[in-house]
């Protein structure tokens, strides 16, 4: 009968041995990328990736099971994904919580990709407007905001500068020992479909019209939104709103929602979206 000592060598080279295999699959994964990729592509900046890499997230955290963590397996492969992005860098505040919004960035943005914190929010709204490959993570505005907040600098559609990418993080109810604050990424992104999506609308209204009547004309014309945040002066309130589904930026809604608005609806405007999070069944 084989001793202890036997069996916990037999288990260390068993272990050695999938080390090896998995070390192996991700050389080969890197070479397949590299023959598949035009040269200037190889080393492009992540906001060309944000849509596949939440598309085949979705996909492995679906198909996981056992009790390797879901946040440990989001870790992995978001290094995997960025590991060869030389361009991107994360300009990231987190208010009063800033070592859990670094712990996010690494988490879902992996272990290469430079950091660079700054003191507001504006400030990392600005780093991306400067910077077309950038990305910022930001926490979620507050519902009601005095002043001007950061989400009312984000760029329409089709228009240079930044918009919501991404609600981090991706794999929700995980329940680690330390929980990953919620956040948004943004960037020079164009939001594409990846079958599960909210959509993000930035709407100016005149101070006459109520929260009521916009939620009516929102839901009139097909859109089930939900108010995110709010910031008014003495003329005009801007509402964020996410949109549960895909929106596209010729997206005959829209106009809709301007025009049985009327002169009280000033603006309406997509700037953003994000592919939903995976909730992970405990």
């Amino acid at each position: 009968m084989p001793s202890r000592s036997d069996k916990d060598e037999e288990m260390r080279r068993e272990i050695l041995a999938l080390d090896r295999g998995i070390h192996d699959l991700l050389m080969k994964r890197t070479e397949a990328v590299l023959a598949s990729s035009p040269a200037d592509e190889t080393h492009s900046p992540a906001p060309l990736h944000v849509s596949h890499a939440a598309r085949s997230l979705r996909g492995i955290l679906a198909r996981h099971s056992g009790r390797f963590p879901p946040r440990a397996l989001v870790q992995i492969w978001s290094d995997i994904f960025f590991a060869m992005d030389t361009q991107t860098t994360l300009h990231v505040y987190g208010g009063e919580d800033v070592p859990r919004f670094w712990d996010l960035a690494r988490t879902h943005f992996g272990c290469t990709m430079p950091l660079i914190g700054h003191t507001s929010a504006m400030a990392v709204v600005q780093a991306c407007v400067n910077d077309s490959s950038a990305l910022g993570l930001l926490p979620p505005p507050e519902s009601i905001e005095g002043g001007q907040a950061w989400w009312e600098q984000l760029a329409p559609a089709g228009h240079p500068g930044p918009r919501i990418a991404q609600c981090l993080p991706f794999a929700r109810n995980d329940s680690p020992s330390v929980p990953l604050p919620m956040g948004y990424v943004i960037g020079a992104i164009e939001q594409e479909s990846t079958g599960t999506d909210t959509s993000v609308l930035r709407l100016t209204c005149q101070a006459e019209m109520s929260r009521a009547r916009l939620q009516t004309v929102l839901k009139q014309t097909g859109f089930e939104a939900q108010i995110l945040a709010a910031s008014r002066d003495s003329a005009a309130s801007r509402l964020l709103v996410a949109n549960r589904g895909f929106v596209a930026a010729d997206d005959e809604r829209l106009a809709a929602v301007k025009k049985i608005g009327g002169d009280a609806l000033e603006s309406v405007m997509l700037v953003g979206g994000f592919a939903d999070p995976f909730e992970v069944v405990a």
